[in-house]
């Protein structure tokens, strides 16, 4: 179990867990083995402080080494694998029902690395999987991008990370006081270690909320959630062979989010033009059945694990890449509303 302070003067997102406000937080530590040897001690110490203001939920993390060399950093892209890597994460179960989270986790090269677990982690793999196959239905979906800041710094004595979590980027029931599943893990790559702070058998991975610890005497707000993401898109074209006139076209759209309730969100969108994403890794078909790509376009990643519905990848009753899509031709979406909560 553990707890958060409330400051007045929140710590500055540097990486340097020097801030007054990180002082007298409570320690949480004693971290145990989960790989290679579950339950034995770790063989480097870590330490997570919890501290938090009116607007976000601030974690600082000391990563401590006997030897700064053997400090693995890895790449240096959002979302990138932490199964390579020396890293540290967190999962936050707002709800508080064993089933869904939230992750947030960096690397010494400060990288965010950020998802949504469903049904307990099911299905989920480590972290270290393809990002075309961690769709929402697998258990935890990696292209779920949240609003967070992490920053990280090393010295002799080892690394440092600290993120600031604001609370509009989570979901939870209404404000005041929070009772909140939490749990920890660190890599150590160079010993092939992982611990956490709440116990989990080396079977399952930090996605199993169920045997999260708590995070407990703290409140938060009620949250005001909403954001608009307006587009313009234009384009010029010219037939030089016929020698006519260049002619050019426009359109504008974009999304908005409104949090309705403590626990609902609408999300809305207007002529969007859905390309605007992160581009699909390639992939290879060489079978009669059709090819499995996660829904990456953020109108549809809210509470995307309410929708999971039958096994992942092979019995999905509800797909929402297929919309926006006839007979693999495009088709132009004018509007749309979602609700969930």
């Amino acid at each position: 179990m553990g707890t958060a302070a409330l400051v007045t003067e929140p710590p500055v997102i540097d990486g340097h867990l020097d801030d007054v406000a990180w002082i007298e937080a409570p320690i949480l530590s004693g971290f145990v083995q989960r790989e290679p040897v579950e339950g034995d001690p770790v063989s480097e110490r870590t330490e997570v402080r919890l501290v938090y203001d009116v607007s976000a939920l601030y974690v600082g993390a000391w990563m401590f080494v006997d030897d700064r060399a053997t400090i693995v950093v890895g790449e240096t892209r959002r979302d990138a694998s932490l199964a390579n890597t020396d890293a540290f994460a967190m999962v936050i179960d707002t709800y508080l029902d064993r089933q869904n989270g939230f992750v947030f986790g960096t690397t010494p090269a400060g990288i965010e690395f950020d998802g949504q677990v469903t049904r307990d982690g099911q299905g989920a793999g480590t972290g270290g999987g393809r990002r075309q196959q961690a769709g929402s239905g697998g258990g935890f979906n990696r292209n779920w991008d949240g609003a967070w800041e992490v920053a990280t710094s090393t010295d002799e004595n080892g690394w440092y990370a600290e993120l600031r979590i604001p609370f509009d980027t989570l979901r939870y029931f209404e404000g005041g006081a929070q009772t909140w599943g939490l749990n920890f893990t660190r890599s150590i790559r160079i010993r092939n270690e992982r611990s956490v702070w709440s116990p989990i058998p080396r079977q399952f991975t930090m996605f199993r909320v169920s045997l999260a610890g708590t995070l407990t005497d703290f409140e938060a707000p009620n949250r005001k959630i909403f954001t608009v993401t307006p587009y313009v898109l234009g384009d010029v074209s010219r037939d030089y062979t016929r020698e006519s006139a260049a002619s050019g076209d426009g359109t504008i759209g974009g999304e908005a989010k409104i949090g309705l309730t403590q626990s609902l969100t609408l999300d809305l969108t207007a002529n969007t033009d859905f390309a605007q994403v992160e581009v699909d890794d390639v992939q290879v078909n060489l079978t009669r059945f059709p090819l499995f790509f996660p829904e990456k376009r953020p109108f549809f990643l809210e509470n995307a694990g309410s929708f999971s519905v039958g096994s992942p990848r092979s019995a999905e009753l509800f797909f929402s890449r297929r919309i926006g899509l006839s007979g693999g031709e495009s088709v132009p979406i004018q509007a749309g509303a979602r609700l969930t909560g």
